[in-house]
């Protein structure tokens, strides 16, 4: 507590401090478990079966982005600031709630579409139909609510208990190769599980009610978050565009090289994700600058160095992961290392900046700007038969730099770091 003192957190220390350790346990539980599964299915169902999973997976996300619609960002700055206003909340939770469900549901009937007319969908529909129920629990689980009302042992418990009965059932159940469709089941039904629980915890524990709302205010609520939503369709398709076009082109062995190296990545940025994810609700209500400025300057300090150390020990971590036989792609995390420092310096400087400082535009066209960029570059290699392994592991990396460079300048420009400087 006495750094979080000195950091002059005030009344909100033990907030954000209490909400770090739930937030911290439960992204800790859930790379565990996901590394803990990844070990199972590679070894159950071999790296191509496991890179069909991951590719396919990577197309129900582009669903996930269009379902949650920018209001995991829009919300947990809204709830924050209406805190004190219980009727408004409830409304505001019953359009989005409605509103994701209607997504679900028009999305499904597209998906449905596209899967029984694109031969490369039709090869693997009955994976794909599985899987789209993913997109079900991810419509229905407020996490944004959680996190604007500070409540973040709530969600911590509900996905600790559900990703454990994944973990044991994936274990006992994936036992060979023949186990795909199985573990989609698997994991569809637990993420379904989860949604509810996360309802029920909303209405039973916040005090949350269902109204009907108003289309004047649910039209508002979507106009205001539709920026967000643009911004995330840009954002988190980098990722989930690079799988698709490694499994589309290249072998699904690549991409499950490509899937676990950045699985690394993903436990080495946790630490900075959860303190950012923690700590925005504060700087979104206090604007404080100096604040903001301290955690991104330790944070970048602390990256530099787990950058340096994922180099040096990449052999290791791959095997650990992967098993002896994804060893060759030692040179690929060795290469993506280097985002370790880039992408934290994104975490800070976008929500706990931008958003929290009232830069909404700015920071949705930090994902547009690079996507545009990145999506020309993907078009001239295929237009110009260049689409290579290496040159869409170099796009990805080149995104997140641009992304991170276009937010530091815009922070910069209105003295939003550096400020007492």
């Amino acid at each position: 507590m006495n750094f979080i003192n000195k950091l002059k957190l005030q009344a909100d220390g033990k907030i954000i401090f209490k909400n770090f350790s739930y937030l911290s346990l439960l992204r800790l539980f859930s790379i565990i478990s996901q590394y803990i599964i990844i070990s199972i299915l590679v070894r159950s169902l071999g790296d191509a079966k496991y890179g069909l999973f991951v590719w396919a997976f990577s197309i129900i996300q582009y669903l996930v982005i269009v379902i949650n619609f920018g209001f995991n960002t829009y919300a947990a700055k809204y709830v924050p600031e209406n805190i004190e206003d219980p009727e408004n909340l409830n409304r505001v939770f019953s359009a989005i709630l409605s509103f994701k469900l209607f997504l679900f549901f028009i999305s499904s009937i597209l998906f449905l579409f596209l899967v029984s007319n694109i031969p490369v969908f039709t090869e693997n529909w009955l994976l794909l139909l599985i899987l789209l129920g993913f997109g079900l629990g991810e419509a229905m689980f407020p996490i944004w609510l959680f996190q604007g009302k500070e409540k973040l042992e709530i969600p911590t418990k509900i996905i600790f208990t559900f990703k454990m009965m994944l973990v044991l059932s994936t274990l006992v159940l994936i036992t060979s190769n023949e186990h795909l469709l199985r573990y989609a089941f698997l994991l569809t039904a637990v993420q379904i599980m989860i949604g509810l629980a996360g309802l029920y915890f909303a209405f039973s524990k916040l005090n949350i009610e269902f109204i009907r709302v108003s289309k004047n205010n649910l039209s508002k609520i979507i106009k205001e978050a539709f920026p967000f939503f643009i911004g995330a369709v840009f954002g988190k398709s980098f990722h989930f565009l690079a799988v698709f076009l490694i499994g589309l082109y290249f072998s699904m062995e690549d991409v499950a090289g490509f899937d676990i190296s950045f699985k690394i990545m993903a436990a080495i940025q946790l630490p900075f994700e959860t303190l950012s994810t923690v700590i925005f609700p504060s700087i979104a209500r206090t604007k404080n600058i100096k604040l903001n400025e301290k955690f991104i300057f330790i944070s970048l300090a602390l990256a530099l160095l787990l950058w340096m150390l994922t180099y040096w020990q990449s052999a290791f971590l791959i095997s650990l992961l992967g098993g002896k036989e994804l060893l060759v792609y030692t040179g690929l995390l060795q290469k993506l290392s280097v985002l370790i420092p880039v992408v934290v310096l994104t975490y800070f400087l976008g929500t706990n900046t931008l958003v929290a400082f009232g830069y909404h535009k700015q920071y949705n066209y930090s994902f547009i700007i690079p996507a545009i960029i990145y999506i020309l570059t993907l078009a001239f290699l295929w237009k110009t038969d260049s689409m290579s392994f290496e040159a869409i592991v170099y796009s990805r990396i080149m995104v997140d730099v641009l992304m991170a460079a276009y937010r530091l300048f815009v922070a910069v420009k209105h003295r939003l770091i550096f400020s007492s400087r």
